[in-house]
């Protein structure tokens, strides 16, 4: 080999070294330390799924106790296609109450309805006749109603013997 040759082998080897060091070095360096990141990805989310087996019998159980409290809420809400209709319902439901706590109902005002965020809310005011024993049975009957009745006003009067009430009752519809 002449002497040319050999100087442009040993540039070409200087290049070749150069080359690595500037960019193979670094490049190596960015792959190994990407392989540890996911080692360490990989190593966490090993850890996350072991916690995840040891818990998954309470959450089962959590999950069940969940259902179980929203079928019980479900409970609470009206169903039917159209507000004429879930109104019906709420006066129906006060109604049956009103009956089976022996009072005396004088009138019924026309529902009012409130739409709010995908909820229908239904007032429904009635103005009664009670006995002085009558109003906490009734009370309790109110509240232990399915679908729920909430009781938004009341308010009751003395009048002799029996006692005259106002009372607005609340029902609640998710808008279909």
């Amino acid at each position: 080999m002449k002497a040319k040759e050999k100087k442009l082998v040993a540039l070409a080897a200087v290049m070749f070294l150069l080359v690595l060091v500037v960019r193979g070095i670094p490049m190596l360096r960015q792959s190994y330390q990407d392989m540890q990141d996911e080692i360490e990805f990989t190593q966490d989310r090993i850890q996350r799924l072991r916690l995840l087996v040891e818990e998954a019998p309470f959450l089962v159980d959590e999950e069940a106790l969940k259902r179980e409290e929203m079928a019980a809420l479900e409970s609470w809400v009206f169903t039917g296609q159209d507000q004429n209709l879930i109104g019906s319902g709420v006066q129906r439901s006060l109604r049956q109450v009103v009956e089976e706590a022996g009072v005396l109902p004088r009138s019924y005002s026309t529902p009012r309805y409130t739409e709010l965020d995908g909820w229908l809310m239904v007032s429904q005011e009635m103005d009664f006749v009670i006995d002085q024993e009558k109003i906490l049975p009734f009370l309790d009957k109110l509240e232990q109603s399915r679908p729920r009745l909430h009781v938004t006003e009341f308010s009751i009067n003395r009048n002799r013997r029996q006692f005259l009430g106002s009372i607005t009752v609340t029902g609640f519809s998710k808008i279909p």
